[in-house]
Parts: structure tokens; C-alpha cells; sequence
């Protein structure tokens, strides 16, 4: 199982996900990491044909970006609102898409030679160290602004109101009683 960070603040992208089963891809320029997408040139400058042909290949993808944990509270902070959001547990549709895990040792080096259908792919598949705790999977779509996947758990922060609990609870069990439903103290504490 993955999961997706996701705060309720923006309470519509929390109920698309439960409700029609899907999570957004977006394209890799609106990612919160300021290095995504970047290279190294293996040799010699730069050639304006190969720079384009990845750049072009990088403006069709879109991203998808699940982690391997529940229980991180970087990531419980960063993304779920600082604990008052959800963590969502989904299975990927495993013969529909290729999820690919994130490599933490900084921008790979393309040369002209290395260039091919898949380059952009691999260079997003690349991140600083620093990004290490994510323990980011990915999913590339070309085209598609969705990823279809089946909800399996949602596990509600820890500092979720009350209200908040109980709102949710009724939801999800009026769309799919089968999504498994806890808290974060009973789940990752």
C-alpha cells in the first residue's frame, strides 16, 4: 500500500480521491522542489537539440508522487497539515501503471548518447538527499491529469478535531465501508 498526504482544508481534493477513486498528477514544474526536473550535462556544453528533446518530454509528463510510510511526521507536517489531515492508503492499478521509486542521489548526468524515450522520465525519477525521508514512489502520466487507484485506508491525523473525525467517518462509510478507517495514535503512534 501508498500513501497520500493530504490536508482537508481543501476539503474537494480529499472528497475526489475518496469519491471517484483517482489522485491528481501534476506537471512536474508545480512540485514543491525547486531542483525537480534538473541535470548535468555529461560533456562539453550543452546541445540546444538534446536540451530541447528533454524539455519537450518533461512538458508532456505529470506526476503522481506517493510515499512508502504512514507514519512519518515530516511528512504528517509538511503535507497533512501539520497532523490535522489524512494520510490515504491506495493500491495502484499494478498492469495500468509503472510506479517507479525516487533515487536520492542528486541530478543524474545525461549525455547525447544517453538521450531516449524515457529521459525525462528518469531524470524526474532523481532527487537531492535531502528529500530522502519522503521515500517517494512515482507515477508518470502522459496526458492523463488522473491516476486511478482503489482507496483502501484513510488514517486521520492525530490532531484532527473531533468534528473533523466524525464528518469524515460518516462520509467515507457512505461512499465505500470498506476504506478502513483509524486514527494516527492507533495506526503509527
Amino acid at each position: 500500500m501508498l500513501y497520500k498526504y493530504r490536508g482537508i482544508r481543501e476539503f474537494r481534493y480529499f472528497v475526489d480521491i475518496v469519491l471517484k477513486g483517482r489522485l491528481y498528477a501534476a506537471p512536474y514544474f508545480d512540485l514543491n522542489d525547486p531542483m525537480e526536473g534538473h541535470y548535468l550535462y555529461s560533456k562539453g556544453e550543452l546541445d540546444s537539440d538534446v536540451r530541447d528533446l528533454i524539455k519537450n518530454q518533461k512538458e508532456k509528463i505529470r506526476i503522481c508522487s506517493l510515499s512508502r510510510t504512514s507514519n512519518n511526521e515530516l511528512m504528517w507536517s509538511h503535507y497533512a497539515e501539520g497532523h490535522r489531515g489524512v494520510a490515504v492508503g491506495v493500491s495502484v492499478i499494478e498492469n495500468k501503471y509503472k510506479v517507479i521509486p525516487v533515487n536520492y542521489n542528486g541530478p543524474i548526468r545525461v549525455g547525447r548518447l544517453d538521450v531516449h524515450n524515457y529521459t525525462a522520465q528518469d531524470i524526474l525519477s532523481h532527487k537531492l538527499g535531502v528529500w530522502a525521508y519522503e521515500e517517494e514512489m512515482r507515477i508518470f502520466t502522459h496526458g492523463s491529469q488522473y491516476v486511478d487507484v482503489k482507496v483502501e485506508k484513510i488514517i486521520l491525523g492525530r490532531s484532527m478535531s473531533a468534528q473533523d473525525v466524525g464528518f469524515i467517518k460518516k462520509l467515507v462509510e457512505s461512499i465505500d465501508s470498506n476504506v478502513e478507517l483509524v486514527r494516527w495514535e492507533n495506526e503509527c503512534g
